[in-house]
């Protein structure tokens, strides 16, 4: 009778889960491994915390406690999911997708909180919030510069190009040919005078799209063709554009060597203090963790207040101090002297690689859907067996698409010269970032890769400040190295709530609003 009472009990339970809507199901298995990862990082007393004591404290420490940031951070994007998935379509679905990026912030915040807590120390990350701004332009147009033209190929001849990071670099090494030019050396090699010199960037950049698209039309006439006609795979094409990049970086080597490189259309260019924009800013100070203050100790704000009245009648401002503990956020917007307001500098020479890429990305949508150009193009890209009946030069669109794609990345390659030093190296260490932006993107959407390119940039640019804050207290220095990782994560875990990227949702987005 008691083996009775406990079967029905069970398969009772069990009846009554499968029940149970799958929107409330993902809040509840959300809600207790949550619960799990918020007991292990406060009190040490998670699964992850069980299983160490079982093997006697033999696992690292730095182990289970990251394994319980990690659980706490995915159940974050967890609920994301379930928004995308479960929630009616609607004003309040909508709304909670538009916040879902900042939510998403707040619970990396939230979870270094608890583990500063149960670790019994504290992390102090500061956000400049126009520095941010500007890293997360020059980040998204570095790596737009190459998704562009991966995307462009893809879409109109349906393959991945391994070799797109080589034009970019081929770009970066046509600037310092023509800097080298007996016409433009004078310019070059003239001492600093304070006037900025526009002509060698101009016919750079010229060159640098009319050269590295011939050679797109090149290699595409004596590679890609002969794989067309033959009907061959994506894939066999593919891999044949990893042999040309390979190919191309062995030329440059050869001609221009190992050592790094740096274009300077004008030596004022590299003047930082001079050639720049100031911006003002606020910055953001997060004290997580522990902010007690011990016995006689303060804590002084970056903002001001009034505390007097000078001889001349203007007002006497300083910091506020405060006693018994700290403030968990500090916002201000003025230096020590509680006089000059804070700025952020943003460079001419790094101001120009986003203005040039988003600028030839903005032409290049114009043409793709303002010209006869552009509609036969796209043609090609919807069926090109449909638009060869129809009398398009389905070749000559190729060939089109393989100029544009190779120019933009190579205009692309000649700004960021100007950047950092390089070396032929360069351009393949930005290709997997390019790739994520693609896949994020939506494959074969370029204003897709505009949006994903910006969430990448966003994402490594915001990962840095607050792995730099937090490897301080965790004796782990070297955790500000991993911001280059944060964009492989974020896609991925986007990934897992929009498998087709963003540029498919919006447009199923779209569909069902109407």
């Amino acid at each position: 009778m008691e083996s009775e009472k406990e079967s029905t009990s069970s398969s009772s339970i069990l009846q009554r889960w499968q029940n149970i809507s799958r929107l409330r199901k993902r809040l509840l298995i959300a809600a207790v491994i949550s619960l799990d990862a918020i007991l292990g990082l406060l009190y040490q007393s998670g699964i992850g915390n069980g299983i160490d004591a079982l093997l006697f404290g033999n696992l690292p420490n730095d182990m289970v406690w990251l394994g319980q940031s990690v659980q706490l951070i995915s159940m974050g994007f967890l609920l994301v999911k379930v928004v995308f998935d479960d929630v009616p379509h609607g004003k309040l679905r909508s709304a909670l997708m538009i916040f879902s990026p900042l939510f998403l912030l707040l619970t990396v915040l939230f979870t270094i909180e608890l583990l500063m807590i149960g670790l019994n120390t504290s992390a102090v990350i500061y956000f400049n919030l126009s520095s941010i701004g500007f890293s997360t332009l020059t980040w998204s147009s570095t790596y737009l510069a190459i998704a562009v033209g991966c995307t462009l190929t893809y879409s109109v001849q349906r393959y991945g190009n391994f070799a797109q990071s080589e034009f970019f670099m081929l770009g970066m090494y046509v600037a310092v040919m023509i800097m080298w030019m007996d016409y433009f050396f004078p310019l070059v090699s003239t001492p600093k005078d304070g006037v900025l010199v526009w002509s060698v960037l101009v016919w750079t950049l010229l060159g640098a799209f009319v050269l590295t698209g011939l050679a797109g039309v090149i290699i595409d006439r004596l590679v890609f063709r002969g794989f067309r006609d033959r009907k061959s795979s994506a894939d066999v094409m593919m891999i044949a554009s990893l042999g040309v990049a390979l190919i191309l970086r062995a030329i440059v080597y050869l001609r221009f060597g190992a050592g790094t490189k740096l274009f300077e259309p004008d030596i004022d260019w590299r003047i930082a203090r001079e050639q720049r924009f100031e911006a003002p800013t606020v910055l953001t100070k997060l004290n997580l963790g522990d902010r007690s203050l011990a016995s006689g100790e303060t804590y002084s704000y970056g903002a001001c207040e009034q505390t007097g009245t000078a001889v001349d009648g203007s007002p006497v401002y300083e910091k506020i101090v405060t006693e018994g503990s700290k403030p968990l956020t500090d916002i201000y917007s003025v230096g020590s002297d509680c006089v000059t307001d804070l700025t952020a500098n943003y460079t001419y020479y790094n101001a120009a690689m986003p203005f040039v890429i988003f600028a030839s990305v903005g032409l290049l949508l114009l043409l793709l859907t303002k010209t006869r150009l552009g509609r036969r193009m796209r043609a090609v890209a919807d069926n090109p067996e449909l638009a060869a009946s129809c009398g398009i030069n389905v070749e000559r669109v190729h060939m089109t698409s393989a100029f544009l794609s190779a120019g933009i990345s190579g205009i692309g390659g000649a700004i960021f010269a100007m950047t950092i030093r390089y070396s032929p190296e360069t351009g393949f260490t930005l290709l997997l970032p390019a790739f994520a932006v693609i896949v994020l993107g939506t494959i074969g959407s370029v204003r897709g890769a505009v949006i994903g390119a910006l969430l990448i940039g966003f994402v490594r640019s915001v990962s840095s400040p607050i792995l730099m804050g937090i490897g301080t207290p965790l004796d782990r220095s070297n955790y500000a190295n991993l911001a280059e990782v944060m964009p492989y994560v974020m896609i991925i875990a986007i990934l897992l709530i929009m498998p087709k990227g963003i540029g498919d949702a919006f447009d199923n987005w779209k569909i069902k609003r109407i």
